[in-house]
Protein backbone atom coordinates (compact mmCIF):
# COMPACT_ATOMS: atom_id res chain seq x y z
CA UNK A 1 0.00 0.00 0.00
CA UNK A 2 1.12 3.44 -0.86
CA UNK A 3 1.71 5.18 2.62
CA UNK A 4 0.44 8.98 2.90
CA UNK A 5 2.40 11.28 5.23
CA UNK A 6 -0.68 11.24 7.37
CA UNK A 7 -0.27 7.62 7.60
CA UNK A 8 1.72 7.26 10.51
CA UNK A 9 0.53 5.39 13.88
CA UNK A 10 -0.88 7.92 16.58
CA UNK A 11 -0.36 6.29 20.20
CA UNK A 12 -3.74 8.67 21.09
CA UNK A 13 -5.28 6.47 18.92
CA UNK A 14 -4.18 2.77 20.25
CA UNK A 15 -6.19 0.73 17.70
CA UNK A 16 -8.21 0.88 14.17
CA UNK A 17 -11.28 1.05 16.70
CA UNK A 18 -10.15 4.44 18.06
CA UNK A 19 -9.49 6.02 14.73
CA UNK A 20 -12.36 4.40 13.57
CA UNK A 21 -14.34 6.11 16.60
CA UNK A 22 -12.96 9.64 15.84
CA UNK A 23 -13.34 9.61 12.13
CA UNK A 24 -17.46 8.67 12.93
CA UNK A 25 -17.26 11.54 15.64
CA UNK A 26 -15.68 14.48 12.88
CA UNK A 27 -18.32 12.91 10.09
CA UNK A 28 -20.79 13.59 12.34
CA UNK A 29 -20.21 16.71 12.89
CA UNK A 30 -19.01 17.89 9.11
CA UNK A 31 -22.76 16.21 7.87
CA UNK A 32 -24.13 18.60 10.36
CA UNK A 33 -21.40 21.68 9.71
CA UNK A 34 -19.22 21.14 7.17
CA UNK A 35 -16.15 22.77 6.89
CA UNK A 36 -13.08 22.80 5.12
CA UNK A 37 -11.65 22.11 8.24
CA UNK A 38 -13.30 18.83 9.65
CA UNK A 39 -13.24 17.78 6.19
CA UNK A 40 -9.21 18.03 6.42
CA UNK A 41 -9.55 16.16 9.54
CA UNK A 42 -11.66 13.56 8.59
CA UNK A 43 -9.25 12.21 5.57
CA UNK A 44 -6.48 12.83 8.05
CA UNK A 45 -7.63 10.22 9.89
CA UNK A 46 -9.26 8.29 7.03
CA UNK A 47 -5.33 8.61 5.84
CA UNK A 48 -3.76 7.14 9.58
CA UNK A 49 -6.20 4.36 9.39
CA UNK A 50 -4.01 2.72 6.34
CA UNK A 51 -1.05 2.85 8.87
CA UNK A 52 0.27 -0.84 8.92
CA UNK A 53 -0.16 -1.08 12.70
CA UNK A 54 -4.37 -0.48 12.49
CA UNK A 55 -3.99 -3.35 9.81
CA UNK A 56 -5.75 -5.56 12.11
CA UNK A 57 -7.72 -7.45 9.05
CA UNK A 58 -8.35 -7.45 5.51
CA UNK A 59 -11.62 -5.60 6.46
CA UNK A 60 -10.10 -2.97 8.24
CA UNK A 61 -7.10 -2.35 5.41
CA UNK A 62 -10.46 -2.41 2.41
CA UNK A 63 -12.72 0.15 4.43
CA UNK A 64 -9.61 2.11 5.12
CA UNK A 65 -8.91 2.27 1.38
CA UNK A 66 -12.53 3.32 1.10
CA UNK A 67 -12.45 6.07 3.53
CA UNK A 68 -9.53 7.14 1.71
CA UNK A 69 -10.95 7.91 -1.55
CA UNK A 70 -14.20 8.97 0.18
CA UNK A 71 -12.68 11.94 2.24
CA UNK A 72 -10.01 12.65 -0.10
CA UNK A 73 -13.17 13.23 -2.49
CA UNK A 74 -15.24 15.37 -0.62
CA UNK A 75 -11.84 17.23 0.52
CA UNK A 76 -11.69 17.85 -3.44
CA UNK A 77 -15.38 18.94 -3.68
CA UNK A 78 -14.85 21.67 -0.98
CA UNK A 79 -11.60 22.31 -2.26
CA UNK A 80 -13.69 23.32 -5.23
CA UNK A 81 -16.54 25.32 -3.48
CA UNK A 82 -13.99 27.50 -1.68
CA UNK A 83 -12.26 28.69 -5.08
CA UNK A 84 -15.79 29.44 -7.09
CA UNK A 85 -17.08 31.31 -3.63
CA UNK A 86 -13.83 32.79 -3.31
CA UNK A 87 -11.85 33.17 -6.68
CA UNK A 88 -8.40 33.81 -7.29
CA UNK A 89 -7.52 37.92 -6.83
CA UNK A 90 -6.43 39.09 -10.61
CA UNK A 91 -2.89 40.16 -8.75
CA UNK A 92 -1.76 36.50 -8.09
CA UNK A 93 -1.85 35.45 -11.51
Amino acid sequence: MNQHPEAKYDPDLPDASAVMASLCCVATQYASNPSMELARLAASLAHKLTAPQYAESKLVVEVAKRLVRQWDDVLFEQTNEMSRVIPASPNLH
